[in-house]
């Protein structure tokens, strides 16, 4: 494993980052650059707003020293920003340490770091936020620090809502569901939600298990018999099955209040919860990721009994979907929070089927799915199809099983996600502010950190260095190489959120957020709920502002593509 970024060095930008938080806060004219840092051997870019400078020189933070000169390239212009900006490549210095970069006519850099493994300190407290969102447990100060809470939403007394009743489970019935993760600024609970998250975090433990070994979080369960990271993703996985429905095999949608509380802590919150509706995406997104969950269990013997159990339920739900294969989630009129509701869900058929075809070599899924149901897309919570191709990619044992008996469906989806991949890379080779990102939907910077999983992916797939630049380049821009030079996670860098769109965070009275909170990002249609005209350049409409819904609230799955890019890039 590759030597991490020394812990007195983390301290140090720790100091440098708090220091210019107080001291530097104009943007103007700033350089943009990565605020975390760097790895030493990867490529390395700041963004130099235009000015007449033709060089750029790097200085050591604590000295001064000057150790670096470079040329600023010729002047280009991002139609996202309206801005016209050089870029300072200084690729080939390789020293380790913190420092700043420097033009006339601007104001300098915030600091950043050049090492190995500059992004632990990032996932491990990207993964502890997940501990900070428990439902049912007491949030205790030995893991919490100042964010520790009473228990709340022990969820054993869960209704059955009219829309989830069936032959055995009536309305009104109670049920209990209790544990997982609380999704995002709200207190509910989405299957939807949840299995894009927990594919995600624990495509890290599969892809780079010595990597997540050493990563300890500081939770209750630390020091037993499996790494914290998997400990933690556990919580959520056990609630995931407890929302299939025993007598059938479906799979409720969502564990939910009818309506968002207000912006209080969660003990204070004393709605009554409800399990709503059965639906195919659900079913679908619950095999796939228990499918994900057995292989990586499967390497520990102790856990051979409860992988049976997950074997067991994925395969119900398989067959509940089977019969049900058009079941869409329809808001009932008396619950009004969020949907995540999806009309088109043939990728979530291929992600099932890809995920099962890996998990049982059984053939049979795939020979039933439509090539059009495969959508090349960014991972999204209804865009699906990607992930199981990224596990497909990423096995060789199941490339090698396809490749003998379904050669022309592995033939089609390596090529279709090489096309994705180049057309990426395409965007960030051509893009003036150097990244993959060329949209701002909602959660643009999680759309960000999906595409570096692409390309991160390919480079993996390929050993074309070209691709792990530009992943590199999408976790550069949401940790501050971007045209409001913020990094986009709580706690980190010079200038961080700090008012997001969480009720804990608005509630419990502590001036500043818990670090490692990915916050949505710039959004093309945000601001009008917080009295804002939205910016005719998309990446400048953000708004840290609690009010700021579209742009500024936090969410679990956006939490897991920050931490599986930031794992990828500090592996690859």
């Amino acid at each position: 494993m590759k030597r991490l970024f020394s812990a007195a060095t983390a301290a140090m930008l720790l100091c440098a980052c708090n220091t210019t938080q107080k001291d530097d806060q104009e943007s103007g004219a700033k350089i943009k650059a990565d605020q975390i840092g760097y790895p030493a051997k990867g490529v390395k870019i700041a963004i130099v707003p235009d000015s007449s400078a033709q060089e750029f020189t790097i200085v050591d933070f604590a000295t001064g020293e000057e150790v670096y000169k470079g040329q600023c390239s010729e002047t280009k212009e991002w139609e996202f920003s309206g801005t016209k900006v050089k870029t300072a490549d200084f690729s080939d210095f390789n020293r380790e340490g913190i420092f700043r970069l420097k033009c006339n006519g601007t104001s300098g850099s915030y600091p950043f770091a050049v090492g190995e493994g500059v992004y632990q300190d990032l996932v491990k407290s990207a993964m502890k936020t997940f501990y900070l969102a428990r439902a049912g447990e007491e949030i205790k100060e030995e893991y919490a620090g100042k964010y520790a809470r009473p228990a709340a939403h022990l969820d054993n007394v869960v209704k059955i809502h009219e829309s989830a009743a069936g032959p055995k489970r009536k309305q009104g019935d109670v049920i209990s569901s209790p544990g997982g993760w609380y999704d995002a600024g709200d207190y509910n609970k989405y299957i939807i939600n949840s299995s894009i998250t927990v594919w995600e975090l624990l495509h890290a433990i599969e892809m780079y298990p010595e990597y997540v070994d050493k990563l300890k979080l500081n939770i209750p369960e630390s020091g037993n018999d499996l790494p914290d990271m998997l400990d933690e993703i556990l919580v959520n996985l056990k609630w995931m099955l407890t929302m299939q429905d025993p007598d059938d095999g479906g799979v409720y949608a969502k564990l939910t209040s009818l309506r968002f509380c207000g912006f209080i802590m969660p003990q204070d919150d004393n709605s009554e919860r409800y399990v709503v509706q059965k639906t195919t995406a659900a079913a679908l997104d619950f095999v796939a990721t228990m499918c994900k969950a057995e292989r990586v269990l499967r390497r520990y013997p102790q856990y051979e009994d409860f992988c049976n159990h997950i074997q067991g339920c994925y395969m119900r739900a398989y067959n509940w979907a089977m019969k049900n294969q058009g079941i869409l989630y329809r808001q009932p009129k008396d619950v009004m929070t969020g949907q995540y509701n999806d009309d088109r869900i043939g990728d979530e058929w291929t992600w099932a089927c890809l995920e099962y075809f890996i998990s049982t070599e059984d053939e049979l899924p795939m020979e039933k799915q439509p090539l059009e149901n495969y959508r090349f897309t960014a991972p999204c919570w209804d865009s699906t199809s990607v992930l199981g191709v990224i596990s497909l990619l990423t096995n060789k044992k199941a490339c090698a099983f396809m490749e003998q008996h379904e050669k022309n469906i592995l033939d089609f989806i390596t090529n279709e996600f090489m096309k994705l991949a180049d057309n990426l890379l395409e965007t960030y080779q051509n893009s003036a502010y150097k990244t993959p990102l060329n949209v701002f939907p909602w959660g643009s910077n999680s759309e960000c950190a999906n595409r570096g999983i692409v390309l991160a992916t390919a480079y993996h797939i390929t050993g074309n260095q070209k691709y792990l630049e530009a992943a590199q380049a999408a976790l550069h821009y949401i940790l501050g190489r971007n045209p409001l030079d913020y990094c986009y996670v709580t706690g980190f860098g010079s200038k961080s959120p700090v008012d997001p769109h969480d009720r804990r965070s608005v509630a419990d009275s502590i001036p500043l957020p818990a670090p490692g909170y990915l916050a949505g990002g710039p959004f093309i249609g945000g601001g009008n709920e917080v009295g804002q005209k939205p910016n005719k350049f998309p990446a400048l409409n953000y708004y840290d502002q609690n009010g700021s819904f579209t742009t500024n609230e936090i969410a679990i799955n956006w939490q897991a593509a920050l931490i599986l890019l930031a794992v990828m890039i500090d592996n690859e």
